[in-house]
């Protein structure tokens, strides 16, 4: 083996970095600073009990005077500055001023020596509220009659294309038009129509949000938190909302994070504790608890899809309509349009003409925030199933169709944008494949009947963000990595290692990562929309370009050669038209004493220092004048895919589910590390699985009434199948523009496993679901209304 394979270290499943302090519980968390800190406060929230009402009057008083109360904030107080709220991030944590929107909002929190303290001063806190009229339901909402979810004194929220007038709760709309869709369909031999809605569900993580907010003499603040982007979001937000701090005196630090899935993706709790550190010049602690997550925490938006398509004959799909709703929740300032879920239906299948309406409502539910998929698994649960509805009409096999309309490399979408790497077809042969879909399912005659099902999906990446890596070269040749992006149990940092490795050519041991610290590391936005992969690693690999090309230049000069006649590897740098055939790393830096100090040169103890920043193409636009087509060449970065296949059997009397075999695939371009990429495969699949059949929200006069574990269905061992059962393949289609040709994938993930389960369903009870998640009752529902169906 060359030296050269032995140090390239992509497409290798190499054992993560964090796997060892993990394993013994080394790895310190959020919770674990607290005890670092003998002066703690600690942050408790009251919170409303209503779902929309008017702040009649706060009487603070009596907790204010209780013994180890540090202070109270309520929403009037003068130092919340409302004016100074980042646009787009309504679901802020600080208590509200004049009105509460949704049921969990904010209304008075209290900072004191203790959690028991905290909690009983919240105790003494008496609100009067004047009731309102509310709305839950997001098509009762989306009509021009509708409950108004605010008041319009609280403000109203603008899109690019400014206030919409469709109705009170209408924050934005997204319209495109491709070719010519009603001559389309009135060429069509075949046309399918149908409603669906994708429900409102939590991230469920398992570690809470929370924050620690150290203060230091002269007004300065520490934050050490688990939410997103310490750069882009974190400290971006607080410059914004506190004026008064500088940015030299915000400093943000994030430890081992368990997983966001999009519900740390704007702050939540560090804005109050950065307020009540300020206001005692103490530190504070603000952690959310369980059901605080669930009702007082960013939820998915659920999306309501009416879709239409028109095909010939033959099965080629000519035609697309589709309505599109997103409720986005208790919202003031957030912009939604709709466009992100809609893409979920413009970027899997080659139809020449499209027409979509694609809207945003509020409604009085807590506030949405983007969840794993943004929208495309809500918006392909209705595409998914409408094409299994389209193939039966024309009598064609589900992957037949699939296969005859994907879209392929070199074509356009709806938007108008070149598709530049997709593998969805070795996706959707593979899991057809791995469930032997073309074999029917042996019935035993007992109430539990089979089927297997099989659906694709695809799912874009943003081209917002930068995202910026410094590569240290240590005098004794070891390389160090600074970055920014997040780590939430994905393994970006050994991937990460890994290009860095491969760059230099040496030992993956010799490689370290110091991550997300305001103080030491480079900018970068934020971890979502599976782009850290794709931004950061782009970012390294230029930062040690940068920095092997001023290790070439400094041995060159060290021989008298040219830089282009130097090769770094190994730890040495190798030189030709020399009679030095090598130096070692180490060697180029000049030692540091009595007789040889200087202040040129590679210098021992001083890291050459490599600076790498990568941002994606910025979007065209695709709204104003010249774009009323709602189209452009470039809306999205690029696009993962994947496709799934499952085998279920279904309770005919009860309406249960369990899944007895299922396939997923993944198109991931280039992999870096395939083991990693397993990784995100199965906790995206057992993830699915709870969205798909069993986790949501259930609200009665206007509040969740499941906002624990206990009542708030997830998905264990027992809802997935055995090992040998349990399958998945890696099947890329490299990116040309991506590290190594590589992309992220962990969101598509979850979008192909409801619609393959509602096909499965369909093929063994013979009832089609349009609502997800697919719950018992619900299933058993739907086989009551067929047999009373069947009886007329």
């Amino acid at each position: 083996m060359s030296d050269c394979e032995k140090t390239n270290y992509i497409g290798k499943s190499v054992q993560r970095v964090d796997v060892y302090e993990k394993a013994t519980g080394k790895a310190k968390y959020f919770e674990d600073y607290q005890v670092q800190y003998r002066d703690l406060l600690h942050v408790k929230v009251l919170r409303s009990p209503h779902a929309h009402a008017k702040i009649v009057s706060i009487d603070a008083s009596a907790a204010e005077a209780l013994p180890g109360v540090a202070t109270v904030v309520k929403g009037s107080d003068p130092d919340i500055a409302w004016a100074d709220i980042p646009y787009a991030s309504s679901y802020y944590g600080n208590p509200a001023k004049d009105e509460v929107i949704w049921a969990g909002q904010a209304v008075v929190a209290v900072a004191a020596e203790s959690i028991e303290i905290a909690e009983q001063a919240l105790e003494l806190v008496k609100v009067v509220y004047e009731e309102l009229p509310y709305v839950v339901d997001q098509r009762e909402a989306f009509k021009a009659d509708a409950v108004s979810v605010t008041s319009p004194e609280l403000g109203i929220a603008a899109g690019y294309g400014g206030v919409q007038l469709e109705g009170p709760n209408v924050m934005g709309s997204y319209k495109l038009t491709h070719g010519d869709v009603e001559k389309a369909f009135a060429e069509a031999d075949v046309i399918v129509e149908e409603e669906y809605q994708a429900g409102k569900k939590s991230t469920s993580q398992i570690e809470c949000n929370g924050s620690i907010v150290e203060y230091h003499e002269g007004g300065g603040v520490t934050i050490i938190t688990n939410g997103c982007g310490v750069h882009g979001v974190v400290k971006n937000h607080i410059l914004t909302m506190y004026p008064q701090l500088s940015s030299n005196k915000v400093r943000v630090i994030q430890p081992v994070t368990g997983g966001s899935f999009g519900n740390r993706l704007f702050p939540l709790v560090e804005p109050l504790a950065v307020l009540m550190a300020l206001r005692t010049k103490r530190t504070v602690s603000y952690v959310l608890t369980r059901k605080e997550m669930y009702t007082s925490s960013p939820s998915n938006w659920p999306v309501y899809t009416k879709l239409k398509l028109g095909a010939k004959k033959d099965g080629t799909i000519i035609a697309e309509k589709l309505e599109l709703v997103e409720d986005a929740g208790a919202q003031i300032r957030g912009y939604f349009d709709g466009r992100l879920s809609s893409s979920g239906l413009m970027c899997v299948y080659n139809i020449p003409n499209v027409q979509c309406d694609s809207y945003a409502v509020r409604t009085n539910t807590m506030p949405c925030a983007p969840y794993r998929g943004l929208g495309c698994a809500e918006s392909e649960w209705a595409m998914e199933n409408l094409i299994d509805v389209l193939a039966e009409k024309l009598d064609m096999d589900p992957l037949e169709i699939r296969l005859k309309n994907i879209l392929k490399k070199g074509e356009t979408n709806p938007y108008g944008e070149k598709v530049t790497s997709i593998g969805l077809g070795r996706c959707l042969e593979a899991v057809a494949d791995a469930i032997n879909i073309d074999e029917p399912c042996q019935q035993d005659g007992g109430p539990w009947k089979y089927g297997k099902g099989i659906a694709a999906a695809g799912k874009q990446n943003t081209p917002l963000g930068r995202a910026e890596a410094d590569c240290l070269v240590h005098s004794d040749g070891s390389i160090e990595l600074l970055v920014s992006c997040d780590e939430q149990g994905m393994g970006v940092q050994t991937t990460l290692r890994q290009m860095a490795a491969t760059e230099f050519q040496i030992d993956i041991e010799k490689v370290k990562v110091t991550r997300a610290d305001t103080a030491i590391t480079p900018y970068d936005n934020f971890g979502a929309s599976s782009r850290t992969t794709y931004t950061t690693g782009n970012a390294v690999i230029i930062a040690c370009q940068d920095a092997i090309d001023q290790l070439k230049e400094a041995a060159g000069r060290k021989v008298g050669l040219a830089k282009k006649q130097v090769t770094i590897k190994n730890g040495k740098a190798y030189f030709v038209g020399s009679n030095i055939e090598s130096i070692d790393i180490a060697d180029l830096y000049e030692p540091f004493s009595f007789f040889t100090q200087q202040t040129w040169g590679l210098l021992k103890g001083t890291p050459v220092r490599g600076r790498g920043v990568f941002c994606p193409a910025p979007a065209v636009e695709w709204f104003g004048p010249g774009h009323e087509d709602g189209r452009t060449p470039r809306m999205w970065n690029w696009y993962q895919y994947s496709a799934f296949g499952a085998e279920v059997a279904v309770n005919e009397e009860t309406g249960q589910i369990k899944i007895l075999k299922l396939m997923s695939t993944a198109d991931t371009g280039n992999p870096i590390n395939p083991k990693l990429v397993e990784g995100q495969i199965d906790g995206g699949v057992i993830m699915a699985l709870g969205f798909s059949i069993m986790d949501h929200h259930m609200f009665q006069d206007g509040k969740m009434m499941n906002p624990n574990m206990s009542d708030y269905r997830l998905p264990t061992t027992l809802e997935t199948p055995l090992q040998k059962n349990f399958m998945r393949a890696i099947l890329p289609d490299p990116l040309p523009d991506g590290p190594f040709n590589a992309k992220g994938m962990a969101e598509s993930i979850m979008i192909p496993v409801g619609p393959a389960i509602a096909a499965a369903i369909y093929q063994a009870i013979g009832v089609r679901p349009t609502e997800m998640p697919m719950t018992a009752e619900r299933v058993l529902k739907l086989i009551k209304d067929k047999e009373a169906s069947d009886a007329k």
